[in-house]
């Protein structure tokens, strides 16, 4: 069983780590030649990816050689430590390939004795904002406090943007239909990643569904949000080893469970 953390501390490690990250990931962001490659689940990495995450597991293991890793592109070091930081370099390496700035890094600490996200990092470098947060720090964007109000979905659902993942992770997870009522949703939108995740916390969007997601893709959100006063739900997957999960306002996550039948 690893220390009793300082989670400040520890959480500013995380900061740190994602902004060195940004470095690399910026300096090949939209450039001429960078590439794509397809991994065995069809999924892509970039050179970035791989430079990030390299840079990231660097930082955590000088100044956190207490916790164990996880991350998306290196695999895991595992030594049985209770605390566990999981990474992804580039969450939307679709939207970073493409030119689009929709994409992020998330960094999330994880305790394995509870099974619980303690803090996280969601750091949009194409937008210059970075959320953080984690138990009993609340979340702050670029060092300013964001909470999520609570509030009803409204009459008519006209009142709240709604957005949810691409129709393949749905339709990968069993849930085409699930997606077919989202999309009839007056203020629907089709954000995705990371930056779904980011704007719940802005309070610019009221919820995003997103099925399938891996360690990665969950860990920091899961914190940061918990932590802003918002509501996480997560389920199972039927993808082995996945998690299909709702991140929003506690009472539009409410109605969203009971519209999809969750």
């Amino acid at each position: 069983m690893s220390r009793s953390l300082d989670l400040a501390d520890t959480l500013q490690v995380a900061i740190d780590a994602a902004e060195a990250a940004a470095v690399p990931i910026m300096e090949l962001f939209r450039s001429p030649n960078l590439t794509a490659e397809h991994k065995g689940d069809g999924s892509p990495v970039t050179l970035a990816d791989k430079q990030a995450e390299r840079v990231i597991r660097e930082i955590l293991q000088a100044r956190t050689p207490e916790i164990d890793l996880l991350g998306e592109e290196e695999g895991e070091l595992d030594r049985g430590r209770r605390y566990r930081w999981i990474i992804d370099p580039i969450d939307g390496t679709i939207s970073f390939s493409r030119g689009l700035p929709l994409f992020g890094t998330l960094l999330g600490l994880e305790d394995r004795e509870t099974d619980e996200a303690i803090l996280g990092v969601i750091n949009l470098p194409a937008l210059g904002e970075l959320y953080a947060g984690g138990h009993g720090l609340g979340a702050h964007c670029n060092g300013q406090p964001v909470f999520i109000e609570d509030r009803p979905m409204g009459e008519g659902y006209q009142s709240e943007i709604i957005c949810a993942g691409d129709p393949l992770w749905f339709a990968e997870s069993g849930r085409e239909d699930d997606h077919s009522k989202l999309t009839s949703l007056p203020l629907f939108r089709g954000y995705c990643d990371c930056f779904a995740h980011a704007m719940v916390l802005r309070g610019s969007i009221g919820a995003t569904v997103d099925p399938g997601l891996a360690p990665w893709d969950l860990c920091a959100s899961q914190a940061v949000v918990t932590a802003a006063g918002g509501r996480v739900f997560t389920a199972p997957s039927n993808v082995p080893g996945k998690t299909d999960a709702i991140l929003g306002a506690p009472m539009i996550v409410e109605d969203l469970l009971e519209r999809l039948g969750w």
